[in-house]
């Protein structure tokens, strides 16, 4: 069991799951300095007791209880995909700042419930896109805002993973898509790095590999997305590289304007063992510094990093993106 942290800063996360227990012990670990860990809140009391007690605080069943007894700082929602909204409504009613996992919402409803949530609780409220705090697209995002690339023109973007991940690391896979478990980050960088508006989609996508142990969802998707200046992307979401694969998430992507073009190659992070098998270590890890920035901005009332309404516009897209892997055509977003 880890100690708790004495700290200036708490968080209540919400959900103990893959993310949820990650970050978790990223605070009880002392690794975002100043900040801990207030408590666990999920509605399987097993599941929040276990966490709470590897990282040394306390489990709760419900938002309410959690924040009358632990008074947070902040509060980091991280249930399944589908389940934001209860979480960011109660939090913003309650008056306490919200940074939700993306993608912020799974259907245009809830997105829009959220955005009027955190409006009308009036607390500052962030997406938590975490790939907009890697070092080598916020020096990407600082490229293309210098002009150095003239217009954007295109994107290219891919973001795998090994099989292990839907298979193991995720026990809700069957309920999401790579599309909005992995694509969705290749979408939010494309509106960060552009500002750029979607208006249609279309995408493909197969199966037969995961649903073959169970899991009842797509292999990989890919997508082609037109921006309403002309500018295209394309974007790939993989679910079953190999277990060999040595990086836990292979991102790669492209950004091509009228004066210049840059690359970001994510999985390789400058360091390579070879022991018992070959692994890349993920090195750089921008996680403390994501929720650091998050925690400043609420304070001091700052703009958001990835506003909710960046993510009502990925959320948006993706909602479309999955109707045209139902349809076979190319579909508008709202």
């Amino acid at each position: 069991m880890l100690a708790a942290v004495a700290a200036e800063k708490r968080i209540l996360v919400i959900g103990a799951g893959a993310m949820g227990s990650a970050w978790a012990r990223m605070l009880a670990e002392g690794r975002v300095p100043g900040v801990g860990l207030a408590g666990i809140v999920d509605i399987d009391g097993a599941r929040a007791l276990e966490l709470a007690n590897a990282t040394g605080t306390n489990a709760f069943g419900d938002i309410a209880t959690a924040v009358g007894a632990t008074r947070p700082d902040a509060g980091y929602v991280a249930t399944p995909d589908a389940l934001h909204r209860g979480p960011v409504e109660e939090l913003a009613a309650l008056g306490v700042p919200v940074l939700v996992e993306k993608p912020l919402a799974t259907t245009v409803e809830d997105a829009a419930a959220m955005v009027e949530a955190v409006r009308r609780g009036g607390v500052h409220a962030e997406v938590n896109w975490v790939q907009r705090w890697n070092p080598a697209l916020m020096e990407a995002m600082r490229t293309v805002a210098g002009g150095e690339l003239g217009e954007v023109r295109l994107f290219n973007g891919r973001l795998n993973h090994p099989v292990t991940s839907p298979r193991e690391r995720l026990h809700w896979s069957g309920g999401t898509t790579p599309a909005w478990f992995l694509m969705g980050h290749l979408l939010d960088l494309a509106l960060w790095l552009g500002r750029k508006r979607a208006v249609s989609v279309y995408a493909v996508g197969g199966r037969g590999e995961l649903a073959g142990r169970g899991i009842e969802t797509y292999d990989w998707v890919h997508a082609v997305v037109r921006y309403a200046d002309g500018a295209d992307g394309v974007f790939e979401a993989c679910w079953i590289l190999p277990e060999s694969w040595p990086m836990a998430s292979d991102l790669g992507l492209r950004v091509v304007g009228t004066r210049g073009a840059l690359e970001v190659d994510g999985g390789r992070q400058g360091l390579a063992v070879a022991g018992e098998r070959y692994r890349l270590p993920a090195v750089l890890q921008w996680a403390p510094q994501r929720l650091a920035a998050f925690l400043r901005a609420a304070e001091s009332g700052g703009a958001p990093g990835a506003s909710f309404e960046d993510g009502a516009a990925v959320t948006r897209l993706l909602v479309a993106l999955h109707r045209s892997l139902d349809s076979g055509a190319v579909e508008r977003v709202e």
